[in-house]
C-alpha cells in the first residue's frame, strides 16, 4: 500500500469510528428524551445542531472565499472545505427535529405568548410558521445548489485538466458570497435570534458569519496538520502555508472581537429595555464567569499566541492553538444559545454533551466519506507545484 492509500485508510477509519460514536450517542440521547423530557431534549438538540451547522457554513463560506480570491492558502485545505460543505444535505435532514420541536424552542410559535405581547403581534407578518418553513427551505436550496456546482466544477478540473473551470468557480463564487452573507444572516436571525423574539441586533448576522469562519479555519487547519504527517499533505505543508493559515485565523479572531464589542457597546450605551436585557441575563447566575472567560480565552489568548511567528512556524504549537479555538467556539455558542431558553443559572445538561457527540459523530463520518470520495489535493494546479518548490528550497537552505 502506497502512502497516499494509507492516508485514505486513515480517513476511512475516522469515518467508521465517528459513525459508531454518533449512533451510540444518539441512541443514548433518545433515551434521554423520556428521562429528561421533550423540552430539555429539543433545547439540547438545537444547541448541538447550531454548533455543527456553524462549522458547516463556515467551511462553505471559506470555499466561496477561496474560489473568489483564488488564494494559494486554500489549496491544501480545499478538499476539507469541500467535504465539510458537502455535509449540507445531512444538516438539512438533521434540521427536521428542530421543526418538530418548534413550540418548545421558539416562544413566538405559542398563541398564549403572542396574545400576551403586543410587540410580538406586530411581528407576526414575519414570525409565523409557514413563512419560517419557506425561508428555511430557501436557505438550504441556495446553499446546496451553490455547493454542488462548485464541487462538480472542482472535480471536473481534476479529471479533465480544464483550466476554464477555475474561472467558472470564481465567476460563481463572487455573487455566491453575496448570497451566502444574506442567507446566513437571515438564517441565524430565524434559527437563533428569534429564541428571544423581543430582542434584536443589526450586527447579528455578521457576528455569526465571523464566528463561523473562525471555526472553519481552526477545524480545517487541525485536520491538515494531523494529516500533514503523511503524504500527500506532507509535501505541501511548509512555514509559508502555516503562517498564512495562522494569520488568517488571527484576522478572524480580531473580527470576532470587533463585532462582539460593537454589538455590546451599541446596546449598552442605548440602554433600551428590550436590547440590554440580552446582556443582563448573561451577566448573572454564573453566566458572568463564562462572559469573562470568553474575553480572555476566545480573544486575548489566541490574539497573543497568533502574534508569535514561532507558533505559526511550528505545526505542533499551531495545532494546539487551533484545537483551543475550536473548544472556545463551542463554549461561545453555549453562551449565546442557552440563556436564550430562559435558563437563569449556568449549567450543562448531559443531553447537551450526548447530542453534541451524536450529531458530531454523524457529521465527521459524512465529512470523512466526502474526503475519501475525491483526490486529497487538487490536481493540475500550478500553485501546488509552487508549494513543493518552496519546501525544497527551504530544506536546501536549512
Amino acid at each position: 500500500m502506497n502512502p497516499v492509500e494509507e492516508t485514505y485508510q486513515r480517513f476511512a477509519r475516522l469515518r467508521q469510528t465517528a459513525l459508531t460514536v454518533g449512533i451510540v450517542a444518539l441512541l443514548v440521547s433518545v433515551v434521554g428524551f423520556g428521562v429528561a423530557g421533550k423540552t430539555q431534549f429539543f433545547r439540547s438538540y438545537h444547541y448541538a445542531y447550531i454548533v455543527w451547522l456553524c462549522l458547516t457554513l463556515g467551511m462553505f463560506g471559506l470555499t466561496l472565499l477561496h474560489h473568489a480570491v483564488r488564494g494559494s492558502w486554500g489549496l491544501p485545505i480545499l478538499r476539507f472545505l469541500e467535504a465539510g460543505t458537502a455535509t449540507l444535505p445531512l444538516m438539512l435532514v438533521l434540521f427536521l427535529p428542530i421543526l418538530a420541536g418548534m413550540r418548545e424552542l421558539f416562544p413566538w410559535t405559542r398563541p398564549e405568548v403572542l396574545q400576551a405581547s403586543e410587540h410580538l403581534q406586530h411581528k407576526t407578518g414575519y414570525l409565523n410558521v409557514p413563512f419560517f418553513l419557506a425561508r428555511s427551505a430557501l436557505y438550504f436550496a441556495v446553499w446546496i445548489a451553490l455547493a454542488s456546482a462548485l464541487r462538480r466544477s472542482s472535480l471536473k478540473q481534476d479529471e479533465t485538466d480544464d483550466d476554464t473551470q477555475a474561472q467558472k468557480r470564481t465567476n460563481l463564487s463572487a455573487p455566491g458570497l453575496v448570497l451566502f452573507v444574506l442567507t446566513v444572516t437571515f438564517a441565524m436571525i430565524d434559527w437563533v435570534m428569534t429564541l428571544e423574539p423581543l430582542w434584536q441586533s443589526s450586527i447579528y448576522g455578521a457576528w455569526f458569519i465571523v464566528g463561523q469562519g473562525l471555526s472553519a479555519f481552526a477545524f480545517s487547519t487541525v485536520v491538515l496538520l494531523l494529516a500533514g504527517r503523511h503524504k500527500p499533505f506532507a509535501d505541501v505543508i511548509n512555514p509559508k502555508l502555516t503562517r498564512d493559515l495562522g494569520n488568517l485565523t488571527f484576522a478572524f479572531v480580531v473580527l470576532w472581537a470587533y463585532t462582539s464589542v460593537s454589538q455590546f457597546l451599541i446596546m449598552w450605551s442605548a440602554n433600551l429595555p428590550e436590547e440590554i436585557v440580552y446582556y443582563i441575563k448573561r451577566n448573572e447566575g454564573g453566566w458572568q464567569y463564562l462572559s469573562g472567560g470568553l474575553v480572555v480565552f476566545q480573544f486575548l489568548a489566541p490574539f497573543l499566541l497568533l502574534l508569535s511567528s514561532r507558533v505559526k512556524r511550528y505545526t505542533n504549537l499551531l495545532l494546539r492553538v487551533m484545537v483551543f479555538i475550536l473548544v472556545m467556539r463551542v463554549v461561545d455558542l453555549f453562551w449565546i444559545i442557552q440563556p436564550a431558553y430562559g435558563i437563569p443559572t449556568l449549567r450543562v445538561h448531559w443531553l447537551d454533551i450526548s447530542l453534541l457527540a451524536g450529531i458530531g459523530g454523524l457529521w465527521l463520518a459524512w465529512f470523512a466519506q466526502q474526503v475519501c470520495a475525491a483526490p486529497l489535493l487538487p490536481r493540475h494546479d500550478p500553485r501546488l507545484q509552487e508549494a513543493w518548490t518552496y519546501e525544497r528550497r527551504a530544506s536546501s537552505v536549512a
